[in-house]
């Protein structure tokens, strides 16, 4: 049985149409590359997400998240976007050990939404603990410097009695020498009243 030909053109047309529509959908944007890659395993907590799409994004409407097990958002500020490039900041705490989910929400340049998600892992970083207060020391004690000693009693005592020693002695000196100077006045005048003639005497 011959198909007429109107019929084999129009079924051509038809499958035509079918295959370029398919072609369409499949032009539509999508992740080429990240970094980290999906299922990868770093050993160091990346400092950005870099997702790279088949084509051009729109920098509008652009977002991206990356949530640890405990639910808390690792990206720091809004996502840059570059021609097929998109880049978020992590930070500026760094993210530990454990599974890391990445989610994507971007707008393609013929205004389709894409959205997506995939997982890392980071391994390998060192846990440091949490710095502990150090107590400020404790300054020790000065203890209780001793009495100075008193300078015995019987010390003071002593000079005490030296110098009143020295002073009796000096004013015993001066008393003695004003006596011997009065005692040789008055001799002095005796004898000049022996030696001098009485007048009264008839001799």
């Amino acid at each position: 049985m011959k198909l007429p030909l109107r019929t084999i053109v129009a079924s051509l047309g038809m499958l035509i149409l079918w295959s370029s529509g398919t072609g369409i959908a499949a032009a539509h944007t999508a992740l080429a590359s990240s970094d980290p890659a999906s299922d990868a395993t770093v050993t160091t907590p990346p400092a950005a997400i870099v997702l790279t799409f088949n084509e051009d994004i729109s920098p509008q409407f652009a977002s991206v998240v990356v949530s640890s097990a405990d639910g808390r958002n690792w990206i720091s500020g809004s996502p840059q976007v570059e021609r097929q490039r998109l880049t978020s900041a992590v930070g500026p705490d760094r993210p530990g050990n454990g599974v890391y989910t990445v989610g994507y929400r971007v707008v393609s340049a013929d205004g389709h939404p894409v959205t997506g998600s995939y997982s890392f892992t980071i391994a390998g970083v060192s846990e440091e603990p949490p710095p502990t207060s150090t107590p400020a020391p404790v300054a020790p004690s000065t203890a209780a410097s001793p009495p100075s000693a008193s300078t015995p009693a019987t010390s003071d005592t002593r000079t005490t009695v030296i110098t009143a020693a020295v002073a009796g002695l000096a004013l015993g000196g001066v008393i003695a020498f004003w006596q011997s100077r009065r005692q040789r006045r008055k001799t002095v005048t005796i004898d000049k009243a022996t030696l001098s003639p009485d007048p009264t005497d008839p001799s």
